[in-house]
C-alpha cells in the first residue's frame, strides 16, 4: 500500500491544488519555512519552499522572505497556470477511467454514504484527480484552502513582475495521470483514510522549518516501504530538472534579476533536494535561517 505521504506530497511538491479550490491575522513570527539564497556567476536568487494550501494567518510571510520578494525583479514558479487551458487538460488527463479494485470499492462506498452529491460529481474523474479532490475537501474542513497556498498568493501579488515557470501545468497533469491503476486507487484510499493528525503534520513541519521532519514526510515513509520509483518520479527527477531550469534562467541575459523562486517545500528537503543538484552546477546555496541573506 502507498504511504500517506503520497497524499501529503501532492500539497508540497505539485502545484495543482490551487486549480481545483474555490474555498477559502498575522503570520506567526516563528514561521520558518525552507528559505535559501543561491548565487551563480554574480547573480543571486531566493528559493522558498511553499505549501500549496494555507490559511490567512500564513501571511504576511516572515520579514526576510517578504523583503526578498519585494526586492526581486521576477517570480519563478513550478507551473504558471494563468494561461493554461484547464478544461482541455482535465479532459485529456483527468478523466481516464481505470478498473477499481474491491478494497477501494468498499472504502469509497462507506465514505460516500453521507457525501452522495460530492461523490457523484467526482466519479467520472481519473483516480488521481479524485484523490486530490478528497484531500482538498478534507483540508478545507480543517480550515485550509488553495486560495492561501503560498505560490498562489505570490503569483497574485506579482503585479508587473515577469513570471517564469520551471515545468508546465500539462507536465504536472501528465505526471499524475501516468501512474498505474493500483497506485492511483491507493492514492484515493489514503486520501480518505489518512488521520487528520497525519495531514496536519505537514503544515506544522512547514511552518516550523523542520526540514528533517519534512523530508521524512515527503520521502522517508515511501523509501521505507520500498516505493523508490514513486519518490524518483515525484521528487528526485523533477528536482534535477528544476535545478537545471533555475541555472538556465540565472545565466540568461533575458531574465529579470534577481529571481524569487517558489517551489513545493518537498523539493528543498531530503537527500536529493534541488539544492543538491544546484551544487555540481556551480551554484552556492545558504540557508537564510542559519546565515545572513539580506
Amino acid at each position: 500500500m502507498i504511504a500517506t505521504s503520497v497524499v501529503r506530497r501532492l500539497f508540497t511538491s505539485v502545484g495543482l491544488a490551487m486549480l481545483f479550490v474555490s474555498l477559502a491575522t498575522k503570520a506567526d513570527p516563528g514561521d520558518k519555512p525552507p528559505f535559501y539564497q543561491i548565487s551563480y556567476q554574480g547573480q543571486i536568487a531566493y528559493l522558498l519552499g511553499s505549501i500549496h494550501i494555507g490559511e490567512a494567518n500564513f501571511f504576511p510571510l516572515a520579514d526576510q522572505i517578504e523583503q526578498a520578494y519585494q526586492n526581486s525583479a521576477a517570480l519563478v514558479v513550478e507551473a504558471d497556470i494563468r494561461d493554461a487551458n484547464v478544461p482541455a487538460l482535465l479532459a485529456k488527463y483527468g478523466s481516464k477511467q481505470l478498473p477499481m479494485d474491491a478494497e477501494t470499492q468498499s472504502i469509497l462506498s462507506q465514505y460516500c454514504q453521507d457525501k452522495l452529491s460530492f461523490c457523484a460529481a467526482i466519479q467520472s474523474y481519473a483516480p488521481w484527480l479524485q484523490s486530490m479532490q478528497v484531500s482538498i475537501g478534507r483540508y478545507a474542513a480543517l480550515g485550509y484552502s488553495g486560495n492561501y497556498g503560498v505560490d498562489a498568493v505570490l503569483v497574485e501579488k506579482a503585479g508587473t513582475k515577469p513570471i517564469y515557470q520551471l515545468e508546465s501545468a500539462e507536465f504536472q497533469f501528465e505526471l499524475l495521470s501516468s501512474f498505474d491503476a493500483d497506485t492511483q486507487w491507493s492514492m484515493v484510499r489514503e486520501a480518505i483514510e489518512a488521520p487528520d493528525a497525519d495531514m496536519l503534520k505537514l503544515i506544522s513541519a512547514w511552518r516550523s522549518g523542520d526540514e528533517t521532519e519534512l523530508a521524512d514526510l515527503m520521502e522517508g515513509e515511501m523509501l521505507r516501504e520500498g516505493e523508490t520509483e514513486m519518490v524518483e518520479k515525484m521528487l528526485w527527477g523533477r528536482n534535477q530538472t528544476m535545478a537545471q531550469g533555475i541555472v538556465k534562467l540565472m545565466q540568461s541575459a533575458d531574465t529579470a534579476q534577481p529571481l524569487f523562486v517558489v517551489v513545493g517545500a518537498g523539493h528543498l528537503v531530503g537527500q536529493k533536494s534541488v539544492q543538491s543538484y544546484l551544487l555540481p552546477l556551480g551554484v552556492e546555496a545558504k540557508n537564510c535561517w542559519k546565515q545572513q541573506c539580506l
